[in-house]
């Protein structure tokens, strides 16, 4: 049996057939509420409920997480963190169990400079959220197992299937009462569509899982666009084109605009997320992308993405 966690999620939605056409005969099991919850003792099951369970369970796809930004650090702790540490737990009782890939995000290297490989991230810069903030102590959580067969795999901005991108690009348009943004022009950014992710997950864990690997999904910088060449895309229809900031620079106007002015929300919004934008992270696709790349599996350039995303926003 394989056990998912967060399988109606965004990725998760498009891993699941996949995971059928590449496990013909495989068991699927989701994990989700009001059946059960990975923040309760026990995962919220009955002893008889959870015990049936670990004794099938060959492979555990670990995808669930509180993924908004803007929630307090105990609280989003509650389910990226605790959540998985009740997983782990439960693992520790599959007999089977041959596979625990754990789904994580490139994010983690918060407000830190330079490339970001594929090997364990030492964070001393601080996050620019406390969704990262969570998913990096919840993936060292991960790594510190020794007796469990545990991967990781961080996954890029997901585009598609509206989520936070797709929320981003909504919100730039109210900017103009700040006319600015967090970001540099050159820093890249990796989008990866929610199809190909989910293609690529199931792909990995089905075929190509390795204890302790850790699995970069991404697009890597050649087929990144940068952030002034996604600004050109987005305001080619016109529009009063933001100027480009330092991450502190844009907090502190944030925090001199009132909260009754119309553009308030938006703003807050755009803190949560593109302040990464401001430090340069080239994620490096690393084995994987190599990997993918032999198995016809390529992603479409992040331009090419956006564009579709903007068209289908209209």
């Amino acid at each position: 049996m394989i056990l998912v966690t967060g399988g109606t999620g965004t990725v998760g939605r498009e891993m699941l057939p996949v995971l059928e056409r590449l496990l013909p005969g495989e068991k699927i099991h989701l994990l989700r509420r009001p059946g059960a919850d990975i923040r309760l003792p026990g995962l919220g099951l009955s002893s008889e409920e959870r015990a049936e369970l670990q004794r099938q369970v060959r492979v555990i796809i670990h995808c669930a997480a509180e993924i908004r930004f803007n929630l307090p650090l105990d609280e989003v702790r509650e389910t990226n963190l605790d959540g998985t540490r009740r997983m782990l737990e439960f693992a520790h009782g599959c007999p089977r169990l041959d596979r625990f890939a754990h789904v994580s995000t490139l994010y983690i290297a918060g407000r830190r400079e330079g490339w970001v490989r594929e090997e364990p991230i030492a964070n001393t810069e601080g996050y620019f959220n406390t969704y990262t903030h969570s998913k990096h102590e919840a993936e060292a959580l991960v790594l510190a197992e020794k007796k469990l067969p545990v991967s990781i795999h961080r996954l890029s901005s997901v585009i598609g299937g509206g989520g936070h991108v797709e929320q981003v690009l909504r919100l730039i348009p109210f900017s103009s009462e700040i006319p600015i943004l967090p970001g540099k022009p050159e820093v890249p950014v990796d989008l990866v569509s929610a199809e190909w992710t989910g293609r690529a997950l199931a792909l990995l864990v089905a075929r190509h899982f390795e204890v302790g690997a850790i699995r970069h999904i991404c697009a890597g910088p050649e087929l990144a666009p940068t952030f002034g060449e996604l600004l050109d895309v987005a305001f080619a229809g016109g529009g009063r084109r933001p100027r480009l900031v330092s991450a502190s620079k844009f907090e502190w106007a944030l925090k001199a605009v009132s909260e009754r002015t119309t553009g308030w929300r938006a703003m807050a919004g755009l803190a949560t997320f593109l302040p990464h934008l401001s430090v340069s992270q080239p994620f490096d696709p690393g084995v994987t992308g190599e990997l993918l790349r032999r198995e016809g599996l390529v992603p479409a350039h992040g331009r090419e993405l956006m564009a579709a995303t903007l068209a289908a926003m209209v």
